[in-house]
Formats: C-alpha cells, sequence, structure tokens
C-alpha cells in the first residue's frame, strides 16, 4: 500500500447539533454536505444522524448512544465539527478528541461567534470560516487535505511533538490573514485612518502582524486611535519611534505617552523590555488554536490528565 493510500485510509466522524433543533431537516442536509466534502478527499464520512438520531432512533437508550458516538469519535482519523449552533454533545465529541488525539476542524460561517473554550481546545488545528457553501467546500477540503498529509501516529495515541509541530506550522497561515473587509473593519472600529491605519493593513498582508492578532488588539484589549497606531507601529513592527510620532501625528512626548497607555491596557509594563514584549507577542497576537498547539508542544507535548 502506497503512502498516499495509507495518509487518506481512515473516518472522519461529522459532529453537530442534532437535539431540538428548530430547522433539524435542513442541518442535517448541511450534515450531508459535509460528509461529500469529507469523502471527496478520501476519507469515510460518519453522520451521527445516520445511526442515532433522537427523532429517527428515538429507541435507542441514552447510554448506547453514548457509546456508539464515543467509539467513533475515539477511532476517527479526523472530527469534522459544525460550531454555529450551541451544542452539549459537539463540545463533549471535541473533548473526547482531544483525549484520544483526534485532530478537529471546526466549520462555522463567517459572522458567528464561538465559545473562546471551544477554540482554545489543542484538539482543534483548523477553523474553517465561510461566507457561502462553495467557499465552505474549499476550505474544508483544503484543511483535510492538510491533516491527510500528516500520517497518525501508529505505535502510541499520544499526539508526537512532530505531529504537533506540523500542526502548529499548518494553522498559521489561517491566524495571519483575515479578509480584506474585516480587516478594514477593525481599523473603523479601532478609530485610526491614514498613514497609520494604512501601515497596518500592509502589515497584516505581509504577515508581520497577525489578523487574529489586529481583531484581539481592537477587540480584547480595546485599543484605539493612537493608543492602537503607537502600539502596533513601535512595538509590532519595531519602527523608532520619531518614525512612529510622525505617521500618528503626536510629538514624541504625546507618543511615548500613548505607548505607556498601550502596554498598561495589554498588561505590559511601560517601561517593558524588548525580550518581555517579543514574548508578549508570540503568546498573545495569534489565534487560539494556535496558540493552543503551542503551549502544547513548548509544555513537553502532552496535555494534563
Amino acid at each position: 500500500m502506497d503512502s498516499e493510500t495509507t495518509v487518506r485510509t481512515g473516518e472522519a466522524y461529522v459532529s453537530g447539533a442534532l437535539t431540538a433543533l428548530e430547522e433539524g431537516a435542513r442541518m442535517r442536509l448541511f450534515y450531508e454536505l459535509l460528509a461529500e466534502v469529507v469523502e471527496s478527499v478520501g476519507l469515510r464520512a460518519y453522520l451521527p444522524h445516520r445511526v442515532s438520531d433522537p427523532v429517527a432512533a428515538a429507541h435507542l437508550e441514552p447510554r448506547a448512544v453514548y457509546d456508539i458516538d464515543r467509539a467513533h469519535v475515539t477511532s476517527a482519523r479526523v472530527v469534522v465539527a459544525y460550531a454555529g449552533i450551541p451544542s452539549f454533545g459537539v463540545g463533549i465529541e471535541v473533548e473526547l478528541a482531544r483525549e484520544h488525539a483526534v485532530p478537529v476542524v471546526l466549520v462555522v460561517e463567517r459572522e458567528r461567534t464561538v465559545s473562546r473554550l471551544l477554540l482554545g481546545n489543542p484538539a482543534v488545528v483548523e477553523v474553517v470560516r465561510f461566507a457561502d457553501l462553495d467557499g465552505l467546500r474549499r476550505g474544508l477540503a483544503a484543511a483535510l487535505e492538510r491533516i491527510a498529509a500528516i500520517a497518525p501516529g501508529a505505535a502510541s495515541p499520544a499526539v508526537s511533538d512532530d505531529v504537533v509541530v506540523q500542526r502548529f506550522l499548518a494553522s498559521l497561515e489561517q491566524a495571519r490573514h483575515l479578509p480584506d473587509g474585516e480587516i478594514a473593519a477593525l481599523l473603523r472600529i479601532g478609530e485610526l485612518d491614514g498613514e497609520a491605519a494604512s501601515t497596518i493593513r500592509d502589515a497584516v498582508a505581509t504577515g508581520r502582524l497577525f489578523g487574529a492578532g489586529l481583531r484581539d488588539l481592537v477587540g480584547r484589549h480595546a485599543l484605539r486611535g493612537a493608543d492602537l497606531g503607537v502600539f502596533v507601529l513601535r512595538d509590532v513592527l519595531e519602527r523608532s519611534l520619531a518614525d512612529t510620532a510622525r505617521a500618528i501625528g503626536l510629538d514624541a512626548r504625546a507618543t511615548r505617552k500613548r505607548l505607556e497607555s498601550a502596554r498598561s491596557r495589554v498588561g505590559l509594563a511601560a517601561d517593558a523590555s524588548g525580550p518581555d514584549i517579543a514574548q508578549w507577542l508570540v503568546t498573545e497576537l495569534i489565534a487560539p488554536p494556535t496558540r493552543a498547539l503551542q503551549l502544547h508542544l513548548f509544555s513537553g507535548g502532552h496535555d494534563a490528565a
């Protein structure tokens, strides 16, 4: 059996809310679409609603449903989980995947908010956000291809450091870039325009600033206006204080005050050293799935029990 066939052998568990759905029929069709994408890359799809649906298979005891679904999750090559509808079942299945070193791909509409707890689960190695079904097909297929290219460990159920490194690197690209429209919206929310905004936009396009990091600076840390511009130009892009002041349109003293204010807001000391700032950038300005994988890797590659 050649290596190409080997890496594509396995089952993909399609996880999604099933209980008390307002549009159950439509959602089941959506899960069937996910299964089509899964099978297009050479994996077998397992859909719980074909076996243990709460309506069609109402006769099954809850423990039987748990045992059936658990067996399929823990033996899967990958779990594809729809995160657009909050679901206890999906959360449990993702955690089961983590316990058994099964990678998880989350799929969710671009505008939907997803729990940070779910995004931060170390099993989640890809997040596919989509605006339409064509985008979903392309994004999910590409994510599954990347996972299929990583051979599953046969000697041990634990995820090896090499595999974690590969997943970490594969997740960087998604964390790095955001759609142009979202970047523009973030800069509007951040009340920044002119040369500073153009510089930040270029930094995201060229990969010097993670798009997800800009999202965190504007959203989680609520940086606005000159504080946002000064922090990105000086501490992220390492512009000189004079160059930063010129781009923002402030004098050096006012620029320094803005920098101290921004550092305080993100939890850095006003006089933070270069290494401290660099460490903060690495751990804070990357997407949650990437951060979780990084912490998993550098803690020795093993999750706590």
